[in-house]
């Protein structure tokens, strides 16, 4: 059974480590720009910053949201847990909390994702060389807006 909580401070490790294996297996050719102390450090301060929720089984978090006013910063799922709904559920969470609309980025490469945030109705609006991202791959803006 899965439960959804809204994330603390100690998940900040699992988040990390969920956020690098969501990305090596969707992006494996992405440089690595910091330690994974400097991740450790960095969700913790998300975590305290955004609103931030948790999906676990068991004690164990499978995934995770973070949302900093009407963005998606992160929405990750460990890859053996992808295609089962958990993704889905953190975005209607987010849907929830910022009902009229959410945006995004995210790499142009990770058809994966795009895919994923088209079948849950969010528009690509925006393309980018990646001149204004850390990693300098071409990234997408996608954005999703309530059916009025």
């Amino acid at each position: 059974m899965f439960h959804v909580r809204h994330a603390a401070e100690n998940d900040a490790v699992s988040c990390a480590a969920i956020h690098r294996a969501a990305l090596t297996m969707a992006m494996p050719f992405m440089p690595r720009l910091h330690t994974v102390e400097e991740d450790h450090k960095y969700f913790a301060e998300i975590l305290a910053a955004q609103k931030c929720w948790v999906m676990e089984r068991q004690g164990g978090v499978l995934g995770f949201i973070a949302l900093g006013d009407s963005w998606v910063n992160h929405l990750y799922v460990l890859p053996r847990y992808q295609g089962i709904g958990i993704g889905t559920r953190l975005l209607d969470i987010a849907k929830e909390t910022s009902p009229r609309s959410l945006q995004l980025w995210t790499f142009q490469e990770n058809l994966r994702a795009r895919t994923f945030y088209g079948k849950h109705g969010f528009i690509e609006v925006e393309l980018t060389d990646g001149a204004g991202n850390q990693e300098r791959i071409p990234d997408v803006r996608l954005v999703w807006k309530e059916i009025q």
